[in-house]
């Protein structure tokens, strides 16, 4: 599998400071605010364009995610989705704005606890001799080095691995991992290429 890296990257300054229109305070807007992941509601993706923050469709989610691998050449190995992933705080007038809002909407209390943060997802499928799913990883931070440090490190094991013989030794056992559902295959696949976990989340605030 060849696979180039894209010149896409997190957002460094994770921070909203420019405030929206007023008029766009409406429960349909701020309602339904992603407690534990990257997905944004309404209201975030209008402070996020009045930013000139870029919120792409993906999975059915708007959120700042931008694609990160792409394969060279057409063959077994398909990468469903490859994000890297940017939630941002919120301040300045921004802040401001929601500290005075929230005066009449109580709900929106939780935008001004919301912390940056950065992640990244990386779902690998091949589809040879049977199809499976090879990989489906997810990993958040709150440090934005951190995050920089792990995508490197992600990226070196990427371009290191044999991919078809890591897929032929899954295959080998998928008389362990197949019984297993959910998080539970994802989580035995990831430690079998050498993580603690699939997924590592953090709440949003």
């Amino acid at each position: 599998m060849e696979v180039l890296v894209t010149d896409n990257q997190f957002l460094k300054q994770a921070e909203i400071e420019v405030p929206i229109d007023d008029g766009y305070f409406t429960e349909y807007n701020f309602r339904h605010f992603d407690n534990d992941g990257f997905q944004l509601n309404r209201l975030e993706q209008l402070y996020y364009e009045a930013q000139g923050i870029d919120t792409p469709e993906c999975l059915g989610v708007r959120a700042a995610h931008y694609n990160w691998f792409s394969i060279i050449e057409p063959g077994p190995f398909i990468i469903d989705h490859s994000l890297l992933i940017t939630r941002c705080t919120y301040v300045g007038r921004a802040r401001e704005q929601l500290e005075r809002m929230s005066k009449l909407f109580p709900y929106l209390q939780k935008y001004l606890l919301l912390k940056p943060k950065w992640g990244f997802d990386f779902a690998l499928e091949y589809a040879g001799e049977e199809y499976i799913e090879v990989l489906h990883i997810e990993q958040d931070f709150d440090s934005y080095r951190e995050a920089m440090l792990q995508k490197e490190l992600f990226e070196e094991r990427v371009f290191s691995e044999h991919w078809h013989l890591f897929v032929k030794e899954l295959l080998t056992r998928k008389f362990i991992w197949e019984p297993l559902q959910g998080m539970a295959r994802n989580d035995w696949k990831a430690r079998f290429w050498g993580f603690d976990k699939a997924e590592r989340t953090l709440k949003a605030f």
